[in-house]
């Protein structure tokens, strides 16, 4: 049920910022410690989205205090929830890149 709601969110965020152009094709990146994964985006809007579209998955960064820069161990993915520590020292880490979802490119009919 997020899915849909998180994929509306992004559509709505898509069409608003091509002010009511149509839309050809998108490509979305989505975090590897965004709410939802890439592939439950992509099954998501093939049921919502009237146009072509690609979804990628970003890898993700973080920063610890211990000073480790890089990939966090991510120990748990539910449904709705992701669990991760610091690769280094196994506390929680700041995410640097990789929790969000992002629209990357739009192309608009003319």
């Amino acid at each position: 049920m997020h899915e849909t709601i998180i994929a509306s969110k992004v559509l709505e965020d898509l069409r608003k910022g091509v002010k009511g152009r149509k839309i050809k094709s998108a490509r979305f990146e989505v975090g590897e410690l965004a709410h939802i994964t890439a592939d439950e985006l992509e099954e998501t809007l093939k049921e919502m989205a009237d146009f072509e579209f690609t979804v990628e998955e970003k890898k993700a960064k973080v920063k610890c205090r211990c000073g480790y820069i890089g990939v966090p161990e991510i120990l748990d993915r539910d449904h709705d929830s992701i669990i991760f520590t610091c690769s280094k020292c196994g506390e929680i880490p700041e995410i640097v890149e990789g929790g969000d979802i992002k629209i990357v490119e739009v192309e608009v009919k003319e």
